[in-house]
């Protein structure tokens, strides 16, 4: 019964993980500091508050031992000494003669101590804790991103996982984060993981080759709905593209072909898609210059960045609301708003344009063009 109570409370690890979340926060809003300037102040304030109080510490004996003193003054060093003691708070053996001093520079000593020791004990506790975070932190926040990563990896499905953060994957990770999807991000780079993150925050990462199956396993291919194979070498990207469809023999799988003569060999291995930067590029400027209007449009649907619209289809299940129903008899356009432009039979043939009388069977696609928000309800409606 104990036991049970116990692993139905808070989870430990995530009470000191959303401790040390609040405290990054924190200082990302109040203390706007990189690393290195947290170091270099904390580093400036030790030596600044060390220098200034030995600094008055040897005029206080300058000017305050009576004349007849055997002392002419308290040495540097030994207010080096005396500062850095106190600074420090280690309480060690005092090097000077206070009492040697006149009433007077008692007093003055006192104030000055009185002042400089709380000052030094704040900036003592604010200068340590932020040389320690400077080299400790980074490795506890990395230790508990990557259990919050590994946690979250365990647990998701209906995910697109992107093999590669080069100049293709991450317009990829961009365009699925847009559309509301599920992203898990592989890349070898720590670096490249890191600048990606920070952009989208949102999304899950692994660092590691993507060409390792330990490593590919890890991002849960049987859950997914599909995989992008964007490696810069295209052997790279066929032997990706063997591997995970021996994971996942339903998802779909889209590679990049650097070469375009290649298309045959990812299609033979198991891609549903292969994409040639090459070949694209080229069909756009033809584009461009003989069907400029449709083309800016296009551009326009997606480089809008108030507007999330985007051609998009739902394919109908088994035994959904849909399923042997009439186009016009669902009412997409009076409930969502929607005019449905086209219908992809589940045989690939396409009906462009349907009329309120086409019949609607299970594994047909209704195309809209549509926010995701919008594609969400006409799931709900159809399915």
């Amino acid at each position: 019964m104990h036991a049970a109570r116990f692993s139905n409370g808070p989870d430990v690890l995530d009470c000191a993980e959303g401790m040390l979340a609040f405290l990054q926060h924190f200082f990302d809003r109040f203390v706007r500091f990189s690393t290195q300037h947290r170091l270099v102040l904390a580093i400036s304030l030790y030596v600044f508050t060390w220098l200034s109080g030995a600094c008055v510490l040897h005029g206080i004996g300058q000017h305050f031992l009576p004349s007849g003193s055997s002392q002419h003054g308290w040495g540097v060093l030994d207010c080096l000494y005396m500062t850095a003691i106190t600074l420090t708070t280690v309480g060690f053996e005092v090097a000077v003669d206070m009492q040697a001093l006149s009433p007077d520079g008692q007093n003055v000593l006192k104030i000055f101590l009185t002042i400089y020791t709380l000052t030094a004990y704040i900036v003592a506790l604010y200068a340590t804790g932020a040389i320690i975070s400077v080299f400790v932190e980074g490795a506890i926040l990395k230790y508990f991103k990557r259990k919050r990563m590994d946690r979250e990896l365990a647990k998701i499905s209906d995910h697109f996982v992107v093999c590669g953060c080069g100049t293709t994957g991450i317009h990829v990770v961009a365009e699925l984060v847009k559309l509301k999807r599920k992203v898990v991000l592989v890349d070898i780079s720590a670096e490249t993981l890191a600048h990606a993150l920070e952009h989208y925050p949102d999304i899950l990462i692994l660092e590691g080759d993507a060409l390792d199956d330990d490593v590919l396993s890890k991002t849960h291919l049987d859950t997914a709905l599909g995989m992008f194979a964007v490696l810069p070498e295209d052997r790279d990207n066929i032997l990706l593209t063997v591997s995970a469809r021996q994971m996942n023999a339903n998802m779909r799988v889209v590679a990049r072909a650097t070469i375009f003569e290649n298309e045959a060999k990812f299609v033979r291995v198991g891609a549903n898609a292969v994409i040639s930067p090459n070949h694209i590029g080229g069909l756009r400027m033809a584009s461009e210059m003989v069907r400029p209007i449709v083309v800016d449009f296009l551009d326009t649907m997606v480089r809008d960045h108030e507007h999330v619209i985007r051609f998009e289809h739902v394919t109908l299940r088994p035994g959904g609301k849909a399923d042997g129903k009439l186009l016009g008899d669902l009412g997409i356009f009076k409930n969502l708003g929607l005019a449905v432009i086209g219908i992809m039979r589940s045989n690939e043939r396409v009906e462009y344009n349907p009329g309120g009388s086409t019949v609607l069977y299970a594994g047909d696609s209704v195309i809209v063009i549509t926010d995701p928000d919008r594609r969400e309800k006409l799931d709900t409606l159809l399915n």
